[in-house]
C-alpha cells in the first residue's frame, strides 16, 4: 500500500511541476518585457523557452507514470508569480526594476531546483531510472540559469540599483 501511495504522490508531484512550468513560462514572459539590460532579457527568453521544453517532458513523464496533467494550480508558483508582479511594479527605476526580476526569476528557480530535484530523488526510489536521469538533467538546467542570473546581476543589475 505504501509504494501505491508513494508512486500517487510522485504523479501528484508531476502534476504540479506541469501547473508550475506553465506558469513559470508566462510569468518569465511578463518579466521579460520589464527588463532593461540585454543580457537578462535574453536569459528570461531562454528560461521561458526552457519551461515551455521542461512543460512537454513533465506531460510525457506524467502519461508514462499512469498520470494525466490537472488543471489544479500550482500555489507555490502562483504566490511566486505574485509576487513577481508587485515588486516588479514597485520598482519605477530600471536598474531597480532589473535587480528586482533578477531576485524574482532566482526564487523561482531556486523552488525549480528544489521540486525537479526532490522527484528525481523519488523516481530513482521508484525504480524509475530514465525519469530520475531526465529530472536530474533539467535541475542541473535550472542550477545553470541561477547562476547566469549571478554573474549578470553581480556584474550589473545590482551594481547599477545601487547607485
Amino acid at each position: 500500500m505504501a509504494e501505491q501511495d508513494y508512486e500517487q504522490w510522485y504523479i501528484q508531484g508531476l502534476q504540479a511541476l506541469k501547473s508550475a512550468d506553465e506558469q513559470g513560462k508566462e510569468a518569465a514572459k511578463a518579466a521579460t518585457k520589464d527588463l532593461s539590460d540585454p543580457e537578462l532579457r535574453k536569459i528570461a527568453e531562454e528560461g521561458s523557452a526552457t519551461a515551455a521544453r521542461h512543460a512537454e517532458t513533465i506531460t510525457r513523464l506524467l502519461h508514462e507514470a499512469g498520470g494525466q496533467p490537472s488543471n489544479k494550480p500550482n500555489k507555490i508558483m502562483e504566490g511566486i508569480r505574485a509576487g513577481t508582479i508587485d515588486v516588479m511594479a514597485a520598482a519605477n527605476d530600471p536598474a531597480v526594476k532589473d535587480a528586482s526580476g533578477v531576485a524574482s526569476a532566482q526564487i523561482s528557480l531556486h523552488y525549480y531546483i528544489a521540486a525537479y530535484g526532490t522527484l528525481a530523488a523519488t523516481a530513482k526510489h521508484l525504480g524509475r531510472e530514465k525519469e530520475a536521469a531526465e529530472l536530474k538533467r533539467m535541475t542541473d538546467e535550472m542550477k545553470a540559469f541561477d547562476e547566469r542570473y549571478t554573474k549578470a546581476s553581480e556584474a550589473r543589475a545590482n551594481k547599477q540599483a545601487s547607485q
